[in-house]
């Protein structure tokens, strides 16, 4: 927290969101909306916004902080003022769009066609947006209208200050790349929101784009859950702006200009990125997988810290004859020496004996290191281990034996499925040995669906049901058993 006197002008690292308030309150746990103060210990419900009424004495909301100074009370009420003058500008300039747009439409009504007449409000809607944006620049950049007096700055010097910013060329900040890869000025961003138009317009504006997206998709068999994808709402935009006429780059100006120019700027972030690492300290994370294919081996690498997971590389161990611990500790020694020894804390492998044995050989060579195994391997062993117990083995086995009959025969499971509403009885899980005992759950939540099926006409006509002994018989026969404690009913 700030000194008493004192009124901080960013935001607080590692809180929630940027907001100034959070550095006078932290968020309670497992209590959506409520915020403890920092000041006098008084639990605010109702979200950031209340809380900062609490510091800033505002009547009618919330009882005011006992003891906060005058200096941060008046602060915050400004904060609030100027957030609240932010939400009146932005509904004056919606309706002020609105109303050019009906002017228009009234003027050239029966002149302009539907197409006319989306281009022109998007043209609108794209010049306000940028009035807008060049406002917010000017404001940001003076530091907002409060403190340009009170540090006795002038608008020109600041604006001057910030253009030159502006034309110097630095590597991308936070704030112009993320690890999801959305850009927050161009990708669902409520700034660059375009004002709602005419609801017929609007309607058919996005039936216009829903089947150009759509065709997209579905003629370069793309998944569908590229429909929602940030980096397609940035195409679209960008588009909007540059407008038509503009030629689409080139399969080479995609592979080599562009793809080099990318990897520059993702470069450049991590160098940013870096300067978290250095603060907190990073976790390098190892995963190891074999290509079932080909029995290609290869270890992956990634850094870990509060901002995000970042892949650092790949190598290919096929060729090496023994993996075994003095290997794997020369390949982690060499890739925490890569990446900088000064920002890795802690080292993530799986939990096999070579590993473990480099781990510990790591943190003696390195003393600020920690080496610790991976949750979801442990796990995966735990289960593995519980999986070999001779009662647990034997319903496991028996599972085994009804899931391997419904999914060794299309027609069975075209069958399960009609009498389970589509759902299945076996799913992959994130961890190996996690599938046996999720497959048990999986029966016996669809048991009612199961025990349908086997009763049904259709299996019992069926050259499975008509059998006495063999897979389909012990199936149908485990099923009634084990989980209804019955004996298979006869057709």
């Amino acid at each position: 927290m700030p000194p008493r006197e004192e009124f901080p002008t960013k935001g607080l690292e590692g809180a929630p969101s940027n907001d100034i308030g959070w550095h006078f309150g932290t968020l309670v746990p497992n209590a959506r909306g409520s915020i403890v103060c920092k000041l006098c210990g008084k639990v605010v419900k109702g979200g950031i916004t209340r809380f900062k009424e609490h510091i800033a004495h505002k009547t009618g909301n919330v009882a005011p902080c006992s003891n906060v100074t005058g200096v941060i009370r008046e602060s915050m009420m400004n904060v609030l003022k100027e957030s609240n003058t932010k939400k009146i500008d932005k509904k004056r300039r919606k309706d002020e769009f609105l109303s050019q747009l009906t002017e228009k439409e009234d003027e050239h009504e029966g002149f302009i066609d539907e197409v006319s007449a989306i281009r022109q409000a998007t043209r609108e809607s794209i010049q306000s947006q940028h009035e807008w944006h060049r406002r917010e620049e000017f404001r940001r950049s003076t530091g907002g209208w409060d403190n340009i007096y009170e540090e006795g700055r002038s608008s020109h010097g600041s604006a001057r200050e910030h253009n030159r910013e502006r034309t110097s060329k630095s590597i991308p900040g936070e704030s112009e790349f993320t690890l999801r890869g959305a850009i927050p000025e161009l990708v669902r961003s409520k700034s660059s929101k375009q004002p709602k138009v005419n609801g017929s317009f609007l309607k058919s504006f996005r039936r216009k784009i829903g089947e150009a997206v759509s065709k997209f998709i579905i003629y370069e068999r793309l998944p569908f859950q590229l429909a929602s994808s940030p980096w397609l709402y940035n195409l679209i935009q960008v588009a909007t702006e540059v407008g038509q006429g503009v030629k689409l780059p080139t399969p080479y100006e995609v592979s080599d200009v562009y793809l080099e120019s990318e990897y520059q700027r993702v470069h450049d972030w991590v160098n940013v990125l870096k300067t978290h690492w250095k603060e907190l300290g990073a976790t390098l994370m190892c995963d190891g997988w074999t290509n079932s294919l080909n029995q290609m081996h290869i270890i992956n690498f990634l850094v870990y810290c509060s901002k995000g997971t970042i892949f650092w590389k790949s190598v290919d161990v096929s060729s090496v004859r023994s993996r075994d611990a003095e290997f794997y500790y020369r390949l982690l020694d060499s890739v925490v020496e890569e990446i900088g020894e000064n920002y890795i804390a802690q080292i993530v492998t799986d939990n096999e004996a070579a590993m473990k044995a480099a781990g510990k050989k790591l943190m003696l060579k390195r003393q600020h290191l920690y080496w610790t195994s991976c949750a979801a391997h442990c796990l995966d062993l735990c289960l593995e281990d519980i999986g070999k117990k001779p009662s647990v083995a034997k319903v496991l086995d028996e599972a085994k034996k009804v899931t391997c009959f419904i999914y060794n025969h299309i027609w069975t499971v075209d069958l399960m499925k009609k009498y389970t509403q589509g759902k299945q009885i076996l799913r992959p899980a994130l961890t190996r040995f996690a599938t046996h005992f999720i497959q048990l759950e999986e029966i016996t939540r669809q048991k009612q669906g199961l025990r349908e099926m086997f009763n049904s006409k259709e299996f019992k006509e069926s050259k499975w049901g008509k059998q006495k002994s063999g897979p389909a018989y012990e199936a149908k026969k485990l099923f009634w058993e084990k989980i209804f404690g019955k004996k298979p009913m006869t057709s």
